[in-house]
Parts: C-alpha cells; structure tokens; sequence
C-alpha cells in the first residue's frame, strides 16, 4: 500500500520523517525520538506521523497482532466525536504496528472510520514482538491532568460534572456519581469537552470550589461537588448569594429552613446503612434549594420515581 506520508505544518522540517535504527547511538537532527545503543534490541523501528484516512483505517483494522482487547464502544463514540467537532489532536501515544499489523490503536483506528475524518497520528513500525508487553503500561491521563494551571484543579471536573447532568438533564436519581449523571444512553461527554468546558467556566468553577471547600472539609455532610455545582448553577442565573446562604447553612448551621431540612436528612443519611445513590441526594439537594429560595419547605425531601426532573 502506498502511504501519504506527509506531516503537518508545525511538524514539517528537514529530516522530520528519519528512521531510527537500533545502530544509531545518538540523535539524528530532526529524528522523532533517540535510540540508544541497546545489545538487548532485537530489531530496527522507525516512527513517522502519518494523515491516516478511514480507508487506511479499515485496511489497517483488517490485519492486527496478538490478542486485542474487546472494542468498547462507548469510547470509540467519544473519540469520533472529538474527531468530528475538530477537538481531536496529534497524540504522542503512537500507533505501533508489529510485522505491518496494529498492535493498539483499535479505537481511534475504529472513530476514524466511524467519523469519516482522516486524522494525523505518530505511527511506530517495528518487528520487536516484546513491545507488545509494554503498550498502555503508562498512567492515563485525567482531565484533571489537563486543567494543571488552575487553581482546585483536582475538585472543579466532578463540580462540572453535576453541573452538566443538572444543565442537560441527564441527572437520575439512580446515578452512583458525576460522571454516571453526564451519560446521555451510553453516550458520556468526552476528556476534551470536559476540559474544555472547566476552562470556559474556570471563573465560576474555581470561586464555587474556592468558597465551598472551607465548608465541606467541617463537616463532610453534602459532597463538595454538589455544593460546587448548586453554586455554580445560581451563579449562573444572578442568585449566587442565595446559594451561598444555603451552602453555609447546610454544612454548618441548619435550621428551621429548607436548608436544615436538608442537612438534616444528610446527618441520617451518614447514620443510617443503607446509603443513598449520589445523584438522589443531588436531587434532593436542588429541591431542598429551590424551597429555600421561595422560603418555603419541602416537608419529607424525596424524589420519587415518577417525579419531574428537579429544577431550580
């Protein structure tokens, strides 16, 4: 088959597709990556970006090595879409081919074909049948790991998570966490729109986990992603004070307001044994500051099966 093997504009450069062999024993100008003398090589690899279009994909698919792990479709739905939105990028995690055979890359491999978009990949090809025992063997990468420059960056993706199954009402009572609540079917926002809604709403995500932590870590009554989302959520509709108000009465005061009533049934909620699904206390939660915000109660908080999708 004869492969495109041009590279992108910002990886254009004299010698930017040399081969490296295992006899090199330094660095070759423009080289993707040095090889180091090694008497333990067994053979020769050489690493190129590649415009991979779905036609190479499938052609590709078609020929693997080894054992691969089951296709999760889930994931290749995600991908594809970062793929068709334009959010996918140039990985430095290649594509290994063993003998002309993929060893990993099923998944992108399988969001080109499903999306209909060529995409630039780093491509590895090499005869070494020992590099199969090391693909994937890294830590994977969070979207907290994308968002490093901003402050709280480990607590704001679960506090967009909420605010995003509340906001696109994907929330159920029956959801164990955040990301459980942001599913559409089977359908979950991918790593890239995460990160990229943390950071188009890193004003009010970080003051809403700036003013609740304090709170969250005196008592631990209310998840501190679910406070960060109900301030989140009111900053977003002008009444980030009363959500302030709310917050600080349930985590620390009570009450004879619907705030109280909340922090009440949370105080069971720790005591008793069989514990509530997270995205039911979320419910329980906008219900319990909704009544706050007219001055009502909500008498016995609950969220029964055939109720509407709680709003504020």
């Amino acid at each position: 088959m004869n492969l495109s093997r041009a590279v992108p504009p910002a990886f254009a450069g004299p010698g930017t597709n040399k081969t490296v062999t295992e006899n090199s024993g330094s660095i070759r100008p423009g080289s993707i990556f040095p090889k180091q003398r090694n008497n333990n090589m067994k053979t020769n690899a050489s690493a190129e970006i590649i415009r991979i279009t779905p036609e190479m994909a499938v052609e590709w698919l078609a020929e693997r090595w080894g054992e691969q792990r089951t296709l999760r479709n889930a994931h290749v739905n995600r991908l594809a879409s970062d793929m068709e939105a334009g959010r996918f990028r140039l990985s430095p995690d290649a594509i290994l081919r063993i003998g002309g055979k993929i060893a990993n890359g099923q998944h992108r491999l399988s969001a080109v074909v499903q999306s209909g978009k060529s995409q630039w990949f780093l491509v590895m090809e090499s005869d070494d049948e020992d590099l199969y025992k090391v693909i994937d063997a890294g830590l994977r990468r969070t979207v907290q790991d994308g968002l490093f420059d901003m402050p709280y960056a480990k607590a704001i993706p679960s506090i967009a998570r909420w605010v995003q199954a509340y906001e696109n009402k994907t929330l159920k009572s029956g959801s164990r966490n955040g990301s459980e609540a942001t599913a559409f079917g089977k359908l979950f926002p991918t790593q890239c729109e995460m990160i990229d809604y943390c950071k188009s709403n890193q004003e009010s995500l970080t003051s809403a986990a700036c003013f609740v932590n304090p709170l969250y870590e005196k008592t631990r009554l209310l998840p501190m992603s679910m406070g960060g989302a109900i301030y989140v959520i009111s900053d977003l509709r002008g009444c980030v004070e009363k959500a302030k108000s709310f917050l600080q009465l349930v985590y620390l005061e009570g009450g004879n307001t619907a705030a109280g009533d909340l922090r009440n049934r949370l105080i069971a909620n720790c005591g008793g044994k069989s514990k509530l699904h997270h995205g039911y206390v979320f419910g329980i939660t906008i219900k319990a500051f909704k009544s706050f915000c007219t001055g009502t109660r909500p008498g016995v908080l609950k969220w029964a099966k055939d109720e509407p999708f709680p709003t504020i």
